[in-house]
C-alpha cells in the first residue's frame, strides 16, 4: 500500500468511525427530541456500515461477495431512516409505530439476498438480474430523499421552523451527493470507487460542525412555530371560531376545504392557525378534519336511515373526496376498514 492508499483509507475509514461515535453520542443525549436523536443515530449507523463495507472492498482482495452485498443492501435502510427522521423533525406529535417497520421490508429481503448469494452465483446468474438488483436499490434510496425533502418543504409552508428546514435541507444534499458518487462508482473508469466513502467522510464532518454550531439538534425539540408566538388567549379565540366553523357549521364536510380557506376565512394566517390546531387538537390539520368525519361516518353506519348506502357514498356525504383516504383514514383512527367496522354493527 503506497502513501496516497493510506492517506485515503484514513480520511474514508476515519469517517466511518466519527459517524459511528457521533451515533453513540445521539442515542443517549437529553437535549433537543429524544426520538430524532435515536433516528439519527440509527441513520448514522447504517451510513458507516455502508462506507466502512465500502473501504473494505476498495482495500481488501478477495472480499466476501456475501458482505458485498449485504452491506449494498444498507442503502434500502438508510432511505427510510432519513423520510422518519425528517417526519420526526416536523411534527411534534410523531411517534414511532409498528407499521413504520413497513418501510424495512425491501431491506430485510436484499440482506436475506445478500446472506444467501456466493461466488458461484455471480458466474451462473444472469448478469440483467445484478443490474436490476443495484437499479432498485439505488433508486429506492433516491425516492426516499425526494419524498423526505418534500415532505420538509411541505411542512415549511405550514410552519414549519426555517432553521430546522435548513438543517434537514443541508442533510438532504449531503445525502445527495453522496447517493450520487455511489452511482457513478458504477462507472468505475470515470469515477474511482474510494470517492463515495471520502465524500462521506467530508459530508459528515462539515454537517456536524455546522449542526453543532447553529445548535440544530436543540432546535428540533422546538419543531414549529417558534417564529410566530401566539399568546394563550389568542389560541383559545382562534380554536373556538375553528370549532364553530367546523363542528356546529358542519365543514368539516366540504371535500374543497383547506387549511388556506379556513385561514381565510379566520383572517388569520396558515402558520397561526396550523399552530393553534396542533396545539389544542393534538393533531394537523388534516387529522384534525378527519376525526370529525371519520365520528360522522360511524354515526350514520349506527342510523338505520343510511343502511342502505354504500361504504363509498357514506365516504362522500361526510367530506372524504376519494374512497382510499377514506379507508386509510379510517383504518388509522379505528383499527378496522370501514366494512370491517360496518359488518360488526350488523351483527
Amino acid at each position: 500500500m503506497n502513501a496516497y492508499e493510506l492517506i485515503l483509507i484514513i480520511i474514508s475509514g476515519l469517517g466511518a468511525i466519527h459517524g459511528l461515535f457521533l451515533a453513540i453520542f445521539l442515542w443517549g443525549y437529553s437535549k433537543g427530541n429524544a426520538v430524532s436523536n435515536k433516528i439519527l443515530s440509527l441513520l448514522l449507523i447504517a451510513l458507516s456500515l455502508r462506507v466502512g463495507k465500502s473501504v473494505f472492498l476498495e482495500f481488501t482482495e478477495n472480499l466476501d461477495t456475501k458482505i458485498i452485498f449485504s452491506g449494498l443492501s444498507i442503502l434500502m435502510i438508510i432511505g427510510p431512516l432519513f423520510y422518519l427522521f425528517n417526519r420526526s423533525c416536523t411534527s411534534k406529535t410523531f411517534h414511532l409505530k409498528t407499521a413504520h417497520l413497513l418501510h424495512f421490508i425491501p431491506a430485510l429481503l436484499g440482506m436475506i439476498f445478500g446472506l444467501w448469494i456466493n461466488e458461484t452465483h455471480l458466474d451462473t446468474l444472469p448478469i440483467f438480474l445484478f443490474l436490476g438488483i443495484f437499479l432498485f436499490y439505488y433508486l429506492h434510496l433516491l425516492v426516499y430523499l425526494i419524498l423526505s425533502y418534500r415532505h420538509s418543504l411541505a411542512q415549511l409552508k405550514n410552519g414549519l421552523n426555517p432553521e430546522v428546514f435548513r438543517f434537514l435541507k443541508l442533510f438532504f444534499l449531503g445525502l445527495l451527493v453522496i447517493w450520487a458518487a455511489y452511482v457513478l462508482n458504477l462507472f468505475d473508469e470515470v469515477v474511482p470507487y474510494i470517492v463515495g466513502p471520502v465524500l462521506y467522510s467530508m459530508v459528515a464532518y462539515v454537517l456536524s460542525f455546522i449542526v453543532f454550531q447553529k445548535g440544530y439538534i436543540q432546535k428540533i425539540d422546538h419543531v414549529k412555530y417558534k417564529t410566530t408566538p401566539v399568546s394563550d388567549e389568542m389560541q383559545d379565540s382562534i380554536y373556538r371560531k375553528v370549532l364553530a366553523i367546523i363542528v356546529d357549521s358542519e365543514q368539516y364536510k366540504n371535500p374543497e376545504l383547506t387549511l388556506k380557506l379556513l385561514s381565510e376565512s379566520l383572517k388569520v394566517s396558515p402558520q397561526i392557525l396550523s399552530q393553534v390546531i396542533n396545539q389544542k387538537s393534538q393533531q394537523n390539520f388534516n387529522s384534525f378534519i378527519n376525526t370529525y368525519r371519520i365520528e360522522e361516518s360511524i354515526h350514520l353506519f349506527k342510523n338505520s336511515e343510511y343502511a342502505h348506502l354504500t361504504i363509498a357514498a357514506i365516504a362522500f356525504e361526510v367530506g372524504f373526496n376519494s374512497i382510499s383516504s377514506y379507508n386509510t383514514a379510517f383504518k388509522k383512527k379505528t383499527g378496522q376498514t370501514p366494512q370491517n367496522y360496518r359488518n360488526q354493527l350488523i351483527k
